[in-house]
């Protein structure tokens, strides 16, 4: 039982973890560099992370510069970050890629708020669905009679202070993240 639980508390740490990283790509007030990082640029025929072909420069909260490390590159550089889901128009000056980022309109910060919500919602599910497959784990020992009923009952217990714990923690990233967005 003991196992079942401490596999629930891993997956439901990776849960957390990869929400963590998803709410890094969403663009709050300023803009970051992690926003770049699923970005792949083919690159001599392989596509390959954008952060492994050029340095990427935060220029105040207005503008990226990027410096390709292989200047024949730069097409290719431009032509990821216009198919990313960014929304971002790239320029070229010489040899470098410049990006003006507009100021979040009050109506883009609602598409992002609502779209925080969505994503927080769908990895609360994730992490239910890990105590509702846990909890079977334990229900099944105890129909098996491995453990006893009030064994069942704390390891089921316990599960469910887990998610509460892991839930709580997604549910305050987010709110810090809608904070985020909305301060302008």
């Amino acid at each position: 039982m003991n196992n079942i639980i401490s596999e629930c508390e891993s997956k439901m740490k990776k849960g957390v973890e990869s929400f963590k990283k998803e709410l890094s790509k969403i663009r709050g007030g300023s803009v970051s560099k992690a926003m770049f990082d699923d970005i792949r640029v083919e690159y001599y025929g392989a596509p390959v992370p954008l952060n492994q072909v050029c340095n990427i420069n935060m220029n105040e909260d207005s503008s990226v510069i990027i410096s390709p490390y292989d200047e024949n590159s730069i097409d290719d550089i431009v032509k990821g970050i216009q198919k990313s889901d960014l929304g971002f128009n790239p320029s070229v000056d010489k040899s470098v890629i410049i990006i003006n980022v507009p100021p979040l309109t009050q109506e883009r910060r609602a598409e992002l708020v609502k779209f925080l919500g969505k994503q927080t919602e769908n990895y609360r599910v994730s992490l239910r669905n890990i105590r509702k497959e846990s909890n079977e784990g334990i229900k099944k020992l105890h129909k098996s009679k491995e453990i006893t009923e009030d064994e069942s009952k704390n390891g089921q217990s316990q599960i469910q202070e887990l998610t509460d714990k892991y839930i709580a923690t997604i549910n305050s990233e987010s709110a810090s993240k809608e904070e985020e967005i909305t301060k302008i």
